[in-house]
């Protein structure tokens, strides 16, 4: 508490509020205007950088899809010599000699100008072999042995990308890209053979020359297939988390962080094979210039800001002195109950202002007689009020007095027409507010009924309301219009004994009374009319009397609870009238109920 009067009392000085309007609406906006041209900067910049990193990994892209291209059309053209597959349809028709030439003029020969170095290996069905490099047994067992190997031969026209590091190696163990063929008769469609067709990955790692930062060629797997970084090539990317990313998309751009730095992901597709080309360039590395630029902006704006406080300060400070020093005689004056004016040197706009001040103190001290007068006659009015409240409880209590005496003088008719309407009286008078609770509103209605069997001595009344919508709230003197309609309108005009039913319920949410009688009913045109003056349709310029009551209800019921609450009327001519009203379910408050 004391800590919000201290704010407060020092928010109210002048010098602070223009000190921190300032702020609010000048620093503050342009800190935020300042973040955000950077944020949008940086944004731009970072779009433009991913735009041209994309262009860059496309021409790799592309350039690599034509080396990996090259060598299928090589494959290709492999398997479509017809020496090659005459040899492997016959291979005992081909002296030693003939191998060896077809070796060096169909296998060994230069088929693209992207190739430094190829090795060419043919495998016919039973596992013969002829290559241009040496190839162990123990190699020749791996490939011919392995599951991949017999699979393809199941199948025709069958391909296979491969990265050969660790295993199925030449003799010169160097890491090479290997696609694997099937050699396929047309006729037949029957695998005869197949070809290896193997480039050295230094033959692709040029083309990853041109892209900034850690890159790499990746297969399916995420092993790296060729890298500028010589030690990664084999190695496999799978666990890292950015690769998760690089799979889900064909080619994109993705911000990550590693190792507590912020990265930028550059990765494309290659289309023949699917293989990844991945590129991973440091954040602070591409946006080094910026830092720079926003540093070097903060720093100016520190130093602009530091001024700017302390001429706001200067300002503020020159406006409040003077002001302070007024509000300092001016309490000096309060303390003298304005019986003196104040004499204040100061600037001319100070000096005017204590002269109207003077004339104001004038004024003051008459309204302030004025005021005391005024009060005196409200606390005479007051007093005038609670003397007028005496008396309905003084004919109260006078009407208890000749009720007893009625009694006692066993004039029982009498005494209890005075008890109800003592009862109702006393209803009236009693209750604090515009609610109360269901009880108390039927115990009213019966005060009511115990009167009007004095005329309507034939006419029963049956309330049917569980114990537990006893304390419903309703609006005071609710039930009474619509029981003096249904023994006036309905029930005085029938030849019938009168009954009229009470009862409450819960439906929808809501709480329903309805008021039913045996009376004449009502025609529809006339249900139709008094339906209108409800819903406020029709014109009230000449009202029914007799629906005053009715309508009263209605509009209380609406303003209490709202648009969907109220009354509504059912009647049927010659077997009775139904009035309902439907309220929201609410416990009246105790307090009320006195």
């Amino acid at each position: 508490m004391r800590f919000l009067q201290y704010f407060n009392g020092r928010w109210n000085s002048i010098r602070n509020k223009i000190f921190i309007s300032t702020l609010i609406f000048l620093i503050i906006p342009f800190i935020i205007t300042f973040n955000w041209m950077n944020k949008t900067l940086e944004n731009v910049i970072e779009r433009k950088i991913g735009s041209s990193a994309q262009e860059s990994l496309y021409l790799v892209n592309l350039n690599i899809g034509l080396f990996l291209e090259d060598m299928l059309r090589s494959s290709v053209d492999i398997a479509t010599n017809p020496s090659i597959t005459k040899l492997l349809k016959e291979p005992e028709s081909f002296t030693p000699y003939e191998k060896l030439r077809l070796n060096d003029t169909v296998l060994n020969r230069l088929y693209s100008s992207y190739f430094t170095n190829t090795y060419v290996t043919l495998f016919d069905r039973e596992g013969r072999w002829l290559s241009t490099s040496y190839l162990p047994e123990e190699l020749h067992q791996q490939y011919v042995g392995a599951a991949w190997y017999k699979q393809m031969f199941g199948k025709p026209y069958q391909q296979k990308w491969m990265f050969n590091y660790n295993e199925r190696l030449y003799l010169d163990r160097k890491p090479i890209i290997t696609l694997v063929k099937t050699i396929t008769e047309l006729q037949s469609a029957r695998n005869i053979g197949m070809v290896a067709f193997s480039v050295s990955e230094m033959d692709l790692r040029r083309y990853l020359v041109g892209l900034k930062g850690e890159v790499y060629l990746v297969d399916q797997k995420g092993t790296v297939v060729s890298s500028l970084t010589k030690t990664m090539v084999g190695q496999s990317l799978a666990s890292d988390s950015y690769m998760d990313m690089v799979r889900t998309s064909k080619n994109g751009q993705e911000i990550f962080e590693k190792n507590g730095e912020k990265w930028i992901v550059n990765h494309g597709t290659i289309g023949i094979n699917g293989w990844k080309i991945v590129q991973l360039v440091p954040y602070d590395t591409v946006f080094k210039e910026i830092f720079d630029i926003r540093h070097t902006n903060l720093v100016l704006f520190i130093l602009i800001f530091i001024v700017f406080l302390l001429i706001t300060f200067s300002i503020s400070y020159g406006i409040s002195k003077p002001l302070k020093l007024l509000r300092k005689r001016m309490r000096e004056l309060e303390e003298k109950g304005f019986h003196s004016t104040l004499s204040v040197s100061g600037p001319q706009e100070i000096a005017s202002l204590i002269e109207t001040y003077n004339r104001m103190v004038k004024e003051i001290r008459g309204l302030l007689i004025r005021v005391k007068e005024e009060y005196e006659q409200k606390e005479d009015m007051r007093f005038r009020a609670l003397q007028a409240q005496i008396n309905p409880h003084f004919l109260l209590n006078t009407i208890n007095n000749i009720k007893w005496m009625a009694y006692i003088r066993n004039n029982e008719e009498v005494g209890d027409m005075l008890s109800n309407l003592g009862g109702i009286l006393e209803g009236s008078i009693g209750r604090g507010g515009s609610l109360t609770s269901l009880k108390q509103e039927l115990d009213y209605i019966g005060n009511y009924m115990g009167l009007m069997r004095m005329k309507y001595h034939d006419t029963e009344m049956t309330i049917d309301v569980p114990d537990d919508l006893m304390d419903q709230e309703v609006i005071q003197i609710m039930l009474q219009p619509a029981i003096e309609n249904s023994l006036m309108h309905g029930i005085e005009s029938s030849s019938e004994a009168g009954r009229i039913a009470v009862r409450a319920y819960e439906a929808e949410r809501c709480f329903v009374l309805d008021i039913s009688d045996n009376g004449v009913g009502m025609p529809p045109e006339r249900l139709e009319e008094i339906r209108q003056r409800l819903s406020g349709e029709a014109s009230d310029a000449n009202p029914l009397p007799e629906r005053i009551g009715i309508k009263n209800v209605h509009d209380r019921l609406r303003l209490q609870y709202g648009e969907q609450y109220g009354i509504r009327i059912f009647s049927t001519p010659g077997e009775g009238t139904t009035i309902q009203y439907v309220l929201p379910l609410c416990r009246a408050n105790r307090g009320d109920e006195t």
